[in-house]
């Protein structure tokens, strides 16, 4: 920990807190200027700079308003400086926060409010701290019996899927590892089992490919106990309804088989490997899918475009491919593989085998997906932010039973 700050008396508290929140005095480098923190920055790769945002650019020099955002910019261009991983700006005066707080918010930092009347930045502090720890235990991972975080939920979308899983309230903070071009963010949620530690990453872009790869990379990264997916999908429309949740069980890649020659015509016979949730989600998913209570609140909550039909959550086969399905013939093709396909997506048989295939501890999968539309030719994008609303909502209650 590098902490940049000039007031003796607000640094001690801040020691204080680090320490109690599990930092040895030793792990703690504490300079008063810009200037001594810059050589710092030049031998050390810190997990976490707490940087005032008045300070003196050196030793002796009086403070000045907005110094520390010169040392923020200056990390940006200095490429001899090695960039900490996260940086937190502390500030006692709410004109600064208002001032500087959308600096630190462009860079996907954040500037907290430090009082003396309030506990607020402690409890704020303390989060961002856990989860430095979480993540640095996560790459030491060496047992094959340690989890680094208790969720992981990714999205093929960072627009509407991923602002989704942003609108949720689990005290989102931007997370930054290493040699990784991924934005992840870090949470917190509240439960009757204690608080438990959140991960959250969208992929670059939909398929099969992409959303495995960022799979596989947070299994690696963060060792979680549940691997969840969110977001959107096809439904069938003699099934299900515009914004109904699909919860996949099983799942598979209609897409795997083979071509073979009938009469000089092609032929695809198909070869699907189903992967099943284990059997205590599979068991609360269904429990959750009954309760009209749980479903009312989640369509209440939910924002976009809602629908004239009351939610209703499915526990059935969501099925993936390659390619986005809007012909409803091609659809009911896949009817052929299992009478009760549910929907079809781009991504959750990527996600499922992933979690099934990683090494241990392995995670346990969960996909949700609100309908959105029919995978025919009226396909649009009317429901999207609903449908993407909805799953991420359900989630959220979800994981408060299951976690």
């Amino acid at each position: 920990m590098l902490v940049v700050e000039d007031n003796n008396e607000k640094y001690n508290r801040v020691h204080a807190v680090l320490e109690q929140a599990g930092v040895s005095a030793d792990e703690i480098t504490h300079v008063i200027a810009a200037a001594p923190a810059f050589e710092h920055l030049r031998r050390t790769q810190f997990d976490l700079m707490l940087l005032d945002v008045n300070i003196p650019r050196r030793l002796g020099e009086v403070s000045r308003r907005g110094g520390g955002l010169d040392l923020l910019r200056e990390l940006g261009r200095e490429s001899q400086l090695r960039r900490p991983t996260y940086i937190v700006g502390l500030t006692a005066f709410e004109d600064v926060v208002a001032e500087f707080g959308p600096t630190f918010q462009d860079q996907l930092w954040s500037l907290v409010h430090y009082s003396e009347a309030s506990d607020q930045w402690i409890s704020q502090l303390s989060v961002k701290v856990n989860y430095i720890q979480a993540a640095n235990r996560s790459r030491n991972f060496s047992d094959g019996e340690t989890y680094g975080c208790d969720l992981a939920i990714i999205t093929a979308l960072d627009t509407v899927e991923f602002e989704a899983v942003l609108r949720l309230p689990l005290s989102w903070e931007p997370l930054r590892l290493q040699h990784d071009e991924t934005r992840y963010q870090s949470g917190t949620l509240n439960t009757q089992n204690g608080t438990k530690s959140i991960i959250a990453a969208a992929a670059p872009r939909m398929g099969i490919a992409a959303s495995a790869i960022l799979s596989a990379k947070i299994i690696h990264q963060f060792r979680p106990r549940y691997l969840a997916m969110v977001g959107i999908c096809a439904g069938r429309a003699d099934k299900v309804s515009i914004g109904d949740l699909i919860i996949a069980e099983p799942t598979w890649d209609w897409g795997s088989g083979k071509v073979v020659s009938v009469d000089g015509e092609p032929k695809f016979l198909p070869s699907p490997h189903q992967l099943d949730l284990d059997p205590d989600t599979a068991s609360l998913m269904k429990m959750l899918a009954k309760d009209g209570a749980l479903l009312s609140e989640v369509r209440r909550s939910a924002s976009g475009n809602r629908p004239r039909t009351d939610l209703t959550a499915h526990v059935g086969p969501l099925v993936s491919g390659a390619a986005v399905v809007a012909h409803k013939p091609a659809f009911d093709a896949l009817l052929d593989q299992h009478r009760g396909i549910l929907g079809v997506d781009m991504e959750v048989y990527s996600v499922a085998a992933a979690a099934q295939g990683s090494a241990r501890p392995r995670p346990k999968f969960l996909v949700i997906k609100g309908v959105s539309d029919f995978a025919d030719e009226k396909k649009d994008d009317d429901f999207q932010e609903y449908a993407a609303s909805v799953s991420a909502q359900f989630l959220y209650r979800a994981a408060k039973e299951f976690l």
